[in-house]
């Protein structure tokens, strides 16, 4: 299966939201972003947010997001890997580290010191993925507070 990485557009919107959907499922989670959100999100000048998309032969077949902050500790900004996500059933054919390598280039075209991101604990298959990229892993516990 050939796969393309390339910026996501509006029009991606549905099968993008149906991926982030499926993510926030395989994390345990939930994805309360609408349709409009992320039409919003695609269609903004300077985003909150860049999304990278795989696209397979007549479907996206994942995605990775990307934001940038400032450290403070380092005096510079720095970029976070927020999501990166493949369909089960395209997975083990290299399409995450496309999406993985993207989300470096884009990050790197920033100027961006380095790049940071989580995985759970019990996803030990992305936490080998991680480490063959030559990532290093820092063992943090993360916390979030709801705020509405």
């Amino acid at each position: 299966m050939s796969t393309r990485v390339r910026k996501a557009m509006v029009p991606d919107a549905p099968a993008l939201l149906n991926l982030v959907r499926a993510h926030a499922a395989f994390e345990r989670g939930e994805a309360p972003l609408s349709f409009g959100e992320l039409e919003t999100i695609l269609s903004a000048d300077d985003p909150p947010t860049h999304l990278l998309v795989a696209e397979g032969h007549t479907a996206l077949v994942g995605y990775a997001a990307v934001t940038f902050d400032f450290s403070l500790w380092q005096g510079c900004p720095y970029g976070h890997l927020d999501c990166l996500f493949v369909v089960a059933t395209a997975r083990g054919r290299g399409i995450g580290r496309q999406l993985f390598d993207a989300a470096v280039r884009l990050a790197q075209a920033e100027d961006i010191d380095r790049l940071e991101w989580q995985t759970p604990l019990w996803n030990k298959d992305a936490i080998r993925f991680y480490s063959r990229t030559g990532a290093l892993g820092v063992t943090k516990e993360r916390f979030a507070i709801p705020l509405r």
